[in-house]
């Protein structure tokens, strides 16, 4: 009798292998999601570091432009070189820089380009990865201190 008992005993006292191997899928199921979700989210901070990072550098770049072109105001040429190096920007690591300058007229619309008309200048900074491309547009006109043009003055009055 005191065999018997021993043995009903023995039975209930483990797991079987189905259960065992039904911890471990589930296990693992849960491990691949949470690093799943901890990849995405050092990914998307990185994107958004790189946004933020990118927005900051192209307001600093055209920030450069409008003191380069305050500073030398024979630069406000129809094929102005606002190029990072020329007008003082320093492009940092890993992020590239375009721009784009067509004349303007008062309404907004194509003008033909003369010595007074205004700049519409865009500018692209994007990460070196692509993740990251902020784009500004702004227009430029010619400063009105020390206008040499009579037409000039007579705008900026």
């Amino acid at each position: 009798m005191l065999r018997i008992a021993m043995k009903r005993g023995d039975a209930d006292r483990g797991e079987s292998l189905v259960e065992v191997l039904a911890a471990v899928v589930i296990l693992g199921i849960a491990g691949v999601a949470i690093m799943t979700g901890l990849m995405l989210a050092v990914k998307t901070s990185d994107i958004h570091r790189k946004e933020t990072t990118s927005g900051a550098y192209v307001k600093s770049y055209a920030e450069a432009i409008q003191n380069y072109v305050e500073t030398h105001q024979s630069a406000f040429t129809c094929s102005p070189d606002y190029r990072p190096g020329v007008v003082g920007f320093p492009v940092p690591n890993g992020y590239t820089t375009s721009f784009t300058v067509s004349a303007v007229d008062p309404a907004g619309g194509a003008a033909a380009c003369t010595a007074n008309t205004a700049q519409l200048v865009i500018l692209t900074v994007s990460s070196g990865d692509d993740r990251a491309v902020e784009k500004l547009a702004f227009v430029l006109r010619r400063p009105c201190s020390g206008a040499q043009d009579p037409s000039a003055v007579s705008r900026c009055a």
